[in-house]
């Protein structure tokens, strides 16, 4: 069988079409360092190293192609094929379309050895929300004199957040009951186009009351005037989130599923 060629893409506009302009791919993209990608207009595979010592898979397209591309570029001992690259070995995580993995070759699966595995979308919207009750309340957190209260929101209602209060160049925002405490929180991170969310979490004992759309809703609408457009991530099985962001306009733009290290 002919391996396939690794492609250098210094830049989104050196991959080929579709992916050079799908709103998943290019948010991402100047977050990989020296990526390779294999592939071709179905499905496309990039190699990217977030730190010197680890490795990332990340995937697009239909999931069989995409699957027919890792078993082309990993060899069924989970080195690199001729077509790969020695930092293969160093693979942390997987991040690719969702259903890939259960149509890619078993021995290539395993040795991968990824067992840990979570479901989620990728949302995004280039339109302002509609005025919702409550995001006039919204506020600016300063990470250093509200990092306490920020942290214990996170710890009580979203101790498993990605987006974390030491992140350089995040913005935090909050909501404050009649007393001043702090019930609901979300943070933002820049990228080249567009304004992520994470974060989104009200203290429990709040919920019901509007308070993470309203903090939703601020921090997408200021994204909206920033880049034009914002993407989050959410489980695939957190059904009132998902309610919450389709009402404030956001669509699905990949369902991908992550396998990682144990």
């Amino acid at each position: 069988m002919t391996q396939p060629e690794a492609l250098r893409p210094r830049s989104v506009t050196d991959l080929p079409a579709p992916w050079s302009a799908d709103r998943f791919v290019v948010d991402d993209f100047d977050r990989w360092t020296d990526p390779l990608a294999w592939g071709d207009e179905r499905a496309l595979l990039f190699l990217a190293r977030p730190r010197p010592d680890t490795a990332a898979l990340i995937g697009v397209g239909e999931p069989a192609a995409l699957a027919a591309v890792l078993t082309d570029v990993i060899t069924p001992d989970g080195g690199p094929s001729a077509a790969g690259s020695g930092h293969l070995a160093q693979v942390a995580v997987a991040s690719v379309t969702r259903g890939t993995w259960d149509r890619l070759d078993p021995a290539v699966a395993a040795a991968l050895a990824l067992p840990t595995v979570s479901h989620w979308d990728w949302l995004w919207t280039e339109t302002s929300p509609p005025a919702t009750p409550g995001e006039d309340a919204v506020r600016t957190l300063d990470p250093l004199a509200d990092a306490e209260e920020i942290l214990a929101v996170q710890a009580e209602a979203n101790p498993t957040t990605h987006l974390t209060l030491d992140r350089e160049g995040a913005r935090w925002f909050g909501w404050r009951d009649g007393q001043g405490s702090l019930r609901a929180i979300g943070g933002t991170t820049q990228r080249p186009a567009s304004v992520h969310l994470g974060s989104i979490a009200t203290v429990p004992a709040w919920r019901g009351r509007g308070l993470g759309a309203a903090v939703t809703a601020a921090m997408t609408r200021g994204g909206i005037a920033s880049t034009g457009q914002v993407s989050l991530g959410m489980y695939a099985d957190n059904a009132p989130a998902r309610r919450l962001y389709t009402r404030l306009g956001f669509a699905v733009g990949q369902e991908v599923e992550t396998h990682r290290r144990g």
